[in-house]
């Protein structure tokens, strides 16, 4: 079997995001023959090749630093890391996005804040380390992280939900001056609409209206 080297996502597992591998005809062809036998256990790439490569090389974890704060994470841990995601020059090779990513946030704060379940990846310090980037692409590609209305209306719900629970870091009483707020490429553009009925129970499901996330 070819070999396969990455930095680990958790435990014995790898993360995806970034590889260094050994090209092979035979093993692509594997990987394809038995896509629907073996089960992803996150439904993703990352998950069906943990199930393939179950022997692999680690890389420095600076080639694909994740931006996660594990619950274990003591204030010096957290701090550190705080550190590498706003070095000047950068000391990371890779900061890999999880939670929310910074351009499916406003850029006003990472709004991952808002979301108790994702606050584990929240950090502005990383946050405004993207936008830095963003602000020297192309404008062209720029228009790319524009936002929809329907995520300009699940950010906004997000945050009353944080206001209803008064989260402490008190990211929600923040002004939006993002002006992709005000920005609309779309037909529909009257997104503040959309919260009259976000997050009611959907009569044909009993499901909630869902708001708009990224987990990879």
């Amino acid at each position: 079997m070819p070999e396969i080297t990455a930095t680990g996502n958790n435990a014995t597992l790898f993360n995806s995001g970034v590889m260094v591998i050994e090209p092979s005809n035979c093993t692509f062809q594997l990987l394809m023959d038995h896509i629907n036998e073996i089960t992803s256990y996150n439904g993703g790439d990352q998950g069906y090749l943990n199930e393939i490569f179950t022997w692999w090389h680690r890389i420095p974890k600076h080639m694909n630093f994740l931006k996660h704060f594990w619950e274990g994470d003591d204030d010096s841990a957290k701090a550190k890391k705080t550190e590498l995601f706003g070095a000047d020059p950068p000391i990371l090779y890779v900061l890999h996005y999880l939670g929310m990513k910074p351009w499916l946030c406003f850029r006003d704060y990472d709004c991952n804040w808002n979301i108790p379940l994702m606050r584990e990846f929240a950090s502005d310090v990383a946050h405004a380390r993207w936008w830095k980037v963003h602000d020297n692409m192309p404008e062209k590609l720029q228009s790319y992280c524009l936002l929809r209305s329907k995520l300009k209306a699940g950010l906004e719900w997000e945050r009353r939900q944080a206001e209803k629970a008064n989260l402490e870091d008190g990211h929600w009483r923040r002004n939006i001056t993002d002006p992709r707020l005000t920005i609309c490429y779309e037909k529909f553009c009257y997104w503040e609409s959309m919260l009259l009925h976000w997050g009611e129970k959907n009569p044909t499901n009993n499901n909630p209206v869902p708001a708009t996330r990224s987990s990879s």
